[in-house]
């Protein structure tokens, strides 16, 4: 559609994909960026400013009717200085262009290339490289015709054509374009607000990898290797209470951050390879429900020592008007709270795991010690089983029931007696000997004083 509408016309948005919260909704014009191709829109409901593009907004009902009166009798002229033409079917196929105001893919700029057809989803050109022949689809702005035929018009025949406007149009026309200028130029001072538009997955990862550096690449890939190993929350940059669709769209972002292919840090795989980890320990049900349960108690301890902490806290109570619940909901809501968090998870974390831990040596400690007594059970099974055949065995019995038979006929014959490999010896008795000092000695005295006699003694004086 050619862009004809002007600053303060009433539009409809609809087609939204990024933001179907807005389908439906009326906005105004502000103006038409020709850098970005897409009309600066102000939402009636809300007051914010978005930039769509020409197939997400069309005149409201209400205005359609005064908007085509003003369009028709709005000259070619009035066009804004800056619009570039709409992205429209204006190349047919097989005409030569010229690659030109790439960012994504610097090396194309200045090829010649040949125009497919155009690709109405995409509002781009299936354009083949002449050179290279590789296939890549561009915006009209990025392509420029090759002339072989004689030099355009200059632009003062295109004037001229518009003498024959009345003098009401002209003056109309050329308020209309000091207003469009006067807005480009107060935009093009002012930040950029945010872009809405809708990118194919091939444009927005060209747009991702030449935004980032290395410098960016090797940051992540640091993060990654010194954060806590414990916790995959932590690989990704999550908040412990993400979902499902937040931890596959973190792990897209990081992936693309530090793979192997694109970043050039020498730890890129084991920083890849940990994130893949983490997203592998999050998609399993049961670690991930124990690892919630361990953050969910964090998170009680957290609030129980805010709410001590901010029980008497009068500046709080004055903000939100005594509202308890208000005031929990503010914490839980800031960053405070989820570096808090973060610091009491990590205690929890580690002190379970070093009980685990701990267990896990008790346990091996404790199997350990039962095999070591099973084996010494086995091996004195083994010995006494081998003893008790040995002790079984015919041929030593009958040995030793014939040597102890031999033994006592000899006994018995009163011959002499064999001696026996092994058999108790007992010492010999020698006969006490006394010598004639210890003869002469006496018992002691009777009661009269007389000398008392050995018996030996009184053998003798018998």
């Amino acid at each position: 559609m050619a862009h004809t509408m002007e600053p303060g016309t009433s539009v409809e948005i609809g087609g939204l994909k990024a933001r179907p919260d807005l389908n439906g909704k009326r906005a105004s014009i502000v103006q038409y960026a020709s850098d970005r191709e897409r009309y600066q829109v102000k939402v009636v409901e809300g007051g914010e400013e978005l930039y769509l593009k020409p197939v997400n907004v069309k005149p409201a009902p209400a205005a359609s009717a005064s908007a085509a009166a003003a369009n028709a009798t709005t000259p070619p002229s009035a066009t804004a200085a800056g619009d570039a033409p709409s992205e429209t079917a204006d190349l047919a196929p097989e005409t030569e262009v010229t690659v030109s105001g790439l960012k994504s893919r610097p090396e194309l700029n200045g090829k010649r290339g040949r125009v497919v057809r155009y690709v109405p989803d995409r509002e781009r050109y299936h354009v083949v490289v002449t050179e290279t022949k590789e296939e890549t689809y561009l915006k009209r702005a990025n392509i420029e015709v090759l002339t072989t035929g004689p030099p355009a018009e200059p632009e003062t025949a295109k004037v001229s054509e518009t003498e024959t406007l009345d003098d009401d149009a002209a003056a109309k026309a050329a308020i209309a374009r000091e207003s469009i200028e006067a807005a480009a130029a107060a935009a093009a001072a002012a930040p950029a607000p945010p872009i809405e538009e809708i990118k194919d997955s091939e444009t927005l990862l060209r747009e991702f990898f030449a935004d980032v550096s290395d410098a960016t690449r090797d940051a992540e890939v640091e993060r990654i290797l010194s954060c806590f190993k414990l916790n995959p929350y932590e690989h990704l940059a999550l908040r412990f209470d993400a979902k499902e669709d937040d931890i596959r769209r973190a792990f897209r972002k990081v992936s693309l951050l530090v793979h192997p292919d694109k970043c050039t840090h020498e730890k890129a795989k084991a920083a890849f390879d940990a994130i893949g980890q983490a997203q592998q320990l999050l998609g399993t049900p049961e670690v991930k429900r124990e690892l919630d349960f361990n953050l969910e108690r964090a998170r009680d301890a957290v609030v129980k020592n805010w709410r001590k902490n901010t029980r008497n806290d009068v500046v709080l109570r004055v903000r939100f008007s005594g509202n308890r619940e208000a005031q929990l909901a503010a914490f839980l809501a800031s960053d405070e709270f989820h570096e808090l968090w973060k610091l009491e998870a990590r205690k929890m974390i580690v002190d379970v795991e070093w009980r685990r831990r701990k267990l896990t040596l008790r346990i091996k400690a404790e199997e350990e010690r039962v095999e070591k007594e099973e084996k010494e059970e086995a091996q004195e099974r083994k010995r006494k089983s081998k003893a008790q055949k040995e002790w079984d065995n015919e041929k030593a019995r009958e040995g030793r029931v014939g040597g102890w038979r031999d033994f006592m006929g000899a006994q018995k014959k009163g011959g002499k007696k064999q001696k026996v490999v092994g058999a108790f010896k007992g010492p010999k008795l020698k006969k006490e000997e006394r010598s004639k000092e210890e003869k002469e000695e006496f018992h002691g005295l009777d009661r009269n004083g007389k000398r008392v006699l050995r018996p030996d003694e009184v053998s003798k004086a018998w």
